[in-house]
């Protein structure tokens, strides 16, 4: 990369998302839980999707103007899951750089508290799920080698050796 295009990037918008990492209730008892390995909710990008499409990777979306983090997340849950979901707290965090803007995100934890996913939601304006499972960290990777920041994300926090989800 060239200073002239390392200084566009500074120049480039940024663009502030959560990511939610939500983990399948109650099933004690369960072979991934007795390893420690939680199943996560996870959603299929669309085909046509302009930056990952068909990627697998976790629920997300960009902030509102003046959005909270509690209020995104509670969006997220509504307008792409068909869920309500509850904010645990922030896990991680990191940027990368797209064409023309960079995407400055937050993993956080969150609970559904009412409902059941289902997708794609009647919300036009926002990126729609073609699918959604629960699904091991392990099914992230092909999206982390793809480019996608919440998948890498995601994947660094359970590599951790006391991950906090």
């Amino acid at each position: 990369m060239t200073p002239d295009d390392r200084a566009g990037l500074r120049s480039a918008p940024t663009r502030r998302a959560i990511a939610l990492i939500i983990e399948q209730p109650g099933r004690p008892g369960a072979p991934e839980a007795a390893a420690g390995r939680p199943r996560w909710l996870t959603v299929r990008r669309p085909d046509d999707d302009p930056d990952l499409p068909g990627v697998w990777g976790l629920p997300a979306g960009s902030h509102a103007e003046g959005e909270t983090d509690d209020a995104l997340v509670r969006r997220i849950g509504r307008d792409k899951l068909g869920v309500e979901t509850v904010d645990l707290g922030p896990l991680s965090d990191g940027c990368v750089d797209r064409d023309g803007y960079r995407l400055s995100m937050r993993l956080h934890a969150a609970r559904v508290v009412s409902g059941d996913p289902h997708v794609p939601q009647p919300v036009p304006g926002v990126t729609q799920y073609s699918a959604w499972r629960w699904q091991a960290s392990t099914a992230l990777r092909d999206g982390a080698e793809r480019g996608s920041l919440c998948c890498r994300l995601a994947l660094d926090m359970a590599s951790e050796p006391n991950p906090r989800a």
